[in-house]
């Protein structure tokens, strides 16, 4: 555990307390712009392949994006919103390391960042955003043809899900509403187009009021996978069983 993080390694959040670390703690660790070199690339998704099936590149990139936003983005979220914490995330600094079955399982972070008195959301979160994600989801989508919109929401639901999480632990409300803040614009404060903007929507579905993503994200192509819980496909089925039109429901 990285020691200025410790505060916030618990309830929700016990489960990331070993996902970033420092130089030397983990072995197998290389340098993350390797990751996005198109073989070396190619041979990760290869091994999720083998690991999990199907041939389709499209669902094998949701799954590796899936699994490696949520080893880096809890944490550097977190430390931001709650503890006023930059964490170093640009890619040329940092290493990652893949687990045996071809996905991210940790980040080597090269210090444990600095304390940042910004308050602003769309400064704060740019780096992670535009200078980290954007051309992580450029490269798998080279190397796959899934659209990064999919991979966007993959981030931007989760961003949402840590948000959710801060508010119903009753952590600082203007921390949550600053977060609340980058998800509810449809553009960045230069006006580019926020790809973490309203990734959900909140309305009835089928067992009632439910959580949707607005774009699938396409695992049901791997084998003996089905829609999630909160899939679009799922309330458009709901809807259309019900005679309603299912205008609104983004589909991949």
């Amino acid at each position: 555990m990285i020691p200025v993080l410790a505060p916030i390694f618990h309830g929700p959040l016990e489960p990331y307390a070993d996902t970033l670390v420092l130089p030397g703690a983990k072995p197998g660790a290389f340098p993350l712009p390797e990751l996005l070199a198109p073989a070396r690339l190619d041979a990760a998704l290869d091994l999720v392949a083998a690991h999990f099936g199907g041939e389709d590149r499209r669902a094998l990139a949701s799954l590796f994006s899936i699994h490696y936003v949520h080893i880096l983005m809890p944490v550097v979220v977190v430390a931001n919103l709650v503890l006023g914490h930059h964490l170093p995330v640009a890619l040329a600094d940092l290493a990652i390391v893949l687990d045996e079955e071809g996905l991210p399982d940790h980040f080597v972070l090269p210090h444990d960042g600095h304390a940042d008195g910004e308050v602003d959301p769309f400064v704060r979160f740019k780096p992670l955003v535009f200078d980290h994600l954007e051309p992580v989801f450029a490269a798998l989508a080279a190397r796959s043809g899934l659209s990064t919109k999919v991979m966007w929401t993959n981030a931007a639901n989760l961003f949402e899900v840590i948000l959710r999480e801060l508010e119903g632990a009753g952590q600082v409300p203007s921390a949550v509403a600053a977060g609340d803040r980058l998800v509810a614009a449809p553009r960045w404060s230069d006006g580019a187009r926020n790809p973490f903007h309203a990734p959900v929507r909140y309305e009835a579905g089928p067992g009632g009021e439910g959580r949707w993503r607005r774009v699938c994200c396409v695992r049901y192509l791997l084998p003996e996978r089905g829609y999630c819980s909160n899939c679009p496909h799922v309330l458009a089925g709901d809807k259309t069983s019900k005679g309603k039109a299912t205008r609104g429901a983004t589909v991949p």
